[in-house]
C-alpha cells in the first residue's frame, strides 16, 4: 500500500493512519487525483471523500438555472457526516476529513445491522449522517431525536462503478433492507415551486435545518438549501465562539436568513429581538461563563460499547486540532454502555477574551 504512495506521503500531502488494529493513508489535501479525505487501506482500496454540496440561496433562480429534468427533495438532517465501509468483515465510519472515527464506529452496531447490509452489497459505501444531542461534534440535531445518537443514510457509492447511486436505486435498497435514512418529500419540478416553498416553510416551523434537492437522473447533481430558523439557531449554539470562528460564518447566516424569508414572505419582524439576543445577550453570558471558568468549553455526553474506542477517541481528538483541548471529565457504566464525559475547551477563543478582559487592544 505504501510503495504506491509513498511520493503523497513524503510531500505531506497524505499521513499514515491507525485505528487499533487497521493501518491506511488519509489525504489531508487535495493532489490529483485524489482530494482532501480520500482514504487508502492495504491493498489499495480507495475510498473517496463524499464531495461537497452547492448551497443555493435563492430558491427559484437556483432551481430554474440547474434543473430541467425533474428532482427530488430530502431533508438535511443536523448531524456530522460518516462514510460505512465493509473491511476485512467489519464495519467502520470514516469522518469527513478520513479519519477512522472511534465513537462512531463503536457506535454502529447500536445503529443498524451493517453487516447484513455488506453481507448483500460488499462494494458499496454508504453515506449518512450521525444524528442527535449526545454526539462528540455538533450543537444541533433533529427536534424529533431526544435521546443519544441515530443514523440517517443520504447516499449510497457504488466502488466498483466509482458513481453515486441514482435516487430511486437507493430508495429501492433502503426499502429492501430496511435502512434508517434521511425523509424523501417526492418528486418535484421546477413547475411545482409553490408547493416547494410550502414544504419549506412547513420544515421551518418543524424546525428542520433544510432541503437537498437531487436530480432524479444525473449523480452527485445535488443543492442544498437552508431554512430560515436554522440561520438563528447556529448563531445562537455557535456565539461562544464569536471572537474565534470567521466573521464570514455570521454574516452568511444572517444572509441565508434575510434572503430566504423574504423569498418565502417569512415575516422577519417576530425574530428581531431573537437575533439581537444571540448577539448581545448571549456573549454577554459567555463574558459572565468566562469570569467563572477562566475559558471557553463545552461539555459532551457520550455513550460507548467499548472502552478500547474511549481510549482510541480520545487519542484522535487531542491530535485531531491544536485549537482544542479535550478533558477527559467522567467515565461511568450505564447498564451495558460507557457514559463518557467530555470537556472541549476552544484555546483561540479563551486566549482572545482573556486578552481582551486583560485590556490588551486589538489594531484594526
Amino acid at each position: 500500500m505504501q510503495k504506491n504512495f509513498e511520493t503523497y506521503i513524503s510531500s505531506k500531502k497524505a499521513v499514515l493512519e491507525s485505528y487499533l488494529d487497521v493501518n491506511y493513508i488519509r489525504f489531508v489535501d487535495d493532489v490529483r487525483p485524489y482530494k482532501r479525505g480520500t482514504v487508502v487501506l492495504e491493498g489499495n482500496i480507495i475510498l473517496p471523500p463524499y464531495p461537497k454540496i452547492g448551497r443555493i440561496f435563492v430558491l427559484k433562480e437556483g432551481l430554474e438555472r440547474y434543473f430541467k429534468e425533474p428532482f427530488f427533495i430530502e431533508e438535511k438532517a443536523d448531524g456530522y457526516n460518516i462514510r460505512v465501509f465493509n473491511y476485512k468483515g467489519r464495519p467502520f465510519a470514516l469522518t469527513r476529513g478520513g479519519f477512522i472515527c472511534p465513537f462512531s464506529t463503536d457506535r454502529l452496531l447500536d445503529l443498524y445491522n451493517f453487516r447484513k447490509f455488506f453481507e448483500y452489497y460488499p462494494d458499496y459505501m454508504l453515506c449518512g449522517e450521525i444524528v442527535g444531542p449526545n454526539n462528540p461534534y455538533m450543537e444541533l440535531y433533529p427536534p424529533y431525536i431526544k435521546f443519544d445518537i441515530e443514523f440517517r443514510l443520504f447516499d449510497i457509492y457504488d466502488m466498483k462503478r466509482e458513481t453515486f447511486l441514482l435516487p430511486d436505486e437507493r430508495y429501492k435498497i433502503v426499502e429492501e433492507l430496511k435502512i434508517p435514512s434521511v425523509y424523501c418529500y417526492g418528486k418535484f419540478d421546477i413547475s411545482k415551486l409553490g408547493s416547494i416553498k410550502d414544504l419549506i416553510l412547513r420544515l421551518n416551523s418543524e424546525g428542520i435545518e433544510g432541503v437537498v434537492f437531487k436530480s432524479e437522473n444525473k449523480p452527485q447533481k445535488y443543492f442544498k438549501y437552508a431554512t430560515p430558523q436554522i440561520n438563528i439557531k447556529d448563531i445562537e449554539v455557535d456565539i461562544d465562539l464569536l471572537v474565534e470562528l470567521p466573521a464570514e460564518f455570521f454574516i452568511q447566516r444572517i444572509l441565508r436568513y434575510v434572503i430566504s424569508s423574504q423569498e418565502l414572505n417569512y415575516p422577519v419582524e417576530k425574530d428581531l429581538e431573537r437575533v439581537s439576543n444571540a448577539f448581545i445577550l448571549g456573549f454577554k453570558r459567555v463574558l459572565e461563563e468566562f469570569k467563572q471558568k477562566g475559558k471557553v468549553s463545552r461539555d459532551y455526553v457520550l455513550f460507548f460499547n467499548n472502552p478500547d474506542n474511549i481510549t482510541e477517541f480520545l487519542k484522535l481528538e487531542r491530535r485531531a486540532s491544536n485549537l482544542i483541548k479535550v478533558n477527559l471529565k467522567n467515565i461511568e457504566k450505564d447498564g451495558q454502555k460507557y457514559k463518557v464525559t467530555i470537556e472541549k475547551t476552544f484555546l483561540k477563543a479563551t486566549s482572545r477574551i482573556s486578552r481582551l478582559l486583560k485590556g490588551y487592544p486589538i489594531y484594526d
